[in-house]
């Protein structure tokens, strides 16, 4: 095995697992959390990627099904939805099995339109997976609602632990606007507009993953209301708000929030940890690796950019042949940088 990649793969699982137990601590998950992140999370895109790399660690996985039994009425199903078909994580059985117990826990209504996808199991694997990525075996009872789905495990237990998200810093603005203006489009437009400097209905639904036509009438509504400027630039409409007012408003101060389109980030980071988990690419001579993580990059790199992370993503076309590889860990390494790390 190239040896640079061993270390990456290890790297990569780590800094993601610990990444991923501060997004779900600011949400109120029972763990550690960084009280100076500025970006705003988004629930939907971090529940979708938690459920791949939960799996390697069970104590996480089990704090998100906390999270969610308490939590849940803050998840919007409709975009958490349209968010899965547009960027195909790969996690998206196990969520129908999450689904289907959240169903039973009672909010069928909400949650059977996520669980009622046909079940066809042809042998059962084990849910949860050792750090070398291969599965943790079970033993002693199944819990019946996984098997359900194809998983074994353990009962579940909901301990009941999870905290209140704290609404009022900028990891969980958009909790607070869900709480003021509801689950809908509109949370998701008033932060995209306290973020930016103005937006396009059509811009905005691609950004916020909803139909253009859902923003468009939307905006339409609330740019009646006096308080939602609108600009026309040409044959385009483009709204805006007075910051300053909504800031004093929502109560928000300091550094102001940042916005980042998780899912395509999201996305482009489980792609690369499909890759380089993938024992028969492991196996590849150095050249034929390269030429592997070459066709990645060109696959994810859109997806980084649109997040706001590509300025920095080296030109792969001045690296030919093996001494792509460790440019291409560099990229990724760099970007992990920024998650684990963020500058203050």
């Amino acid at each position: 095995m190239n040896p640079l990649l061993k270390n990456f793969k290890e790297d990569f699982l780590e800094s993601l697992l610990g990444f991923l137990w501060r997004q779900w601590s600011a949400l109120g998950v029972q763990g550690y959390s960084d009280e100076n992140d500025t970006w705003v999370i988004d629930p939907e895109a971090l529940m979708l990627f938690s459920l791949t790399f939960s799996r390697y660690e069970s104590r996480l996985f089990d704090e998100i099904m906390d999270w969610l039994d308490t939590h849940g009425q803050h998840i919007h199903i409709q975009r958490l939805r349209r968010i899965q078909n547009h960027e195909a994580y790969s996690s998206y059985k196990l969520l129908s099995a999450i689904a289907f117990i959240m169903a039973k826990r009672g909010k069928p209504s909400k949650w059977n339109r996520l669980a009622s996808y046909t079940r066809i199991i042809e042998k059962p694997e084990n849910l949860f997976y050792i750090k070398k990525s291969k599965q943790q075996a079970h033993f002693g009872a199944t819990d019946l609602d996984f098997e359900k789905f194809g998983y074994l495990r353990g009962p579940l237990e909901f301990r009941g632990h999870t905290q209140s998200i704290q609404v009022m810093k900028n990891t969980g603005l958009l909790f607070r606007l869900r709480s003021l203006f509801g689950v809908n489009a509109r949370a998701e437009i008033l932060l995209y507009l306290l973020t930016h400097k103005a937006g396009h209905p059509r811009k905005i639904a691609r950004e916020c993953y909803y139909y253009q036509k859902t923003i468009q009438d939307a905006l339409v509504e609330m740019g009646s209301s006096g308080i939602i400027r609108i600009q026309q630039r040409g044959k385009e409409k483009h709204y805006e708000i007075r910051k300053n007012d909504w800031y004093t408003l929502l109560q928000i101060s300091g550094t102001p929030p940042v916005w980042i389109t998780w899912p395509p980030l999201f996305r482009a980071l489980e792609q690369v940890w499909l890759k380089i988990n993938d024992t028969g690419f492991l196996d590849l001579d150095y050249l034929l690796q390269a030429s592997e993580l070459r066709k990645l990059m060109k696959t994810i790199r859109p997806g980084i950019e649109m997040a706001g992370f590509g300025s920095d993503l080296s030109d792969d076309s001045q690296h030919l042949g093996e001494a792509f590889t460790p440019v291409f860990v560099k990229d990724i390494r760099w970007l992990l940088e920024r998650l684990c790390f963020p500058k203050k």
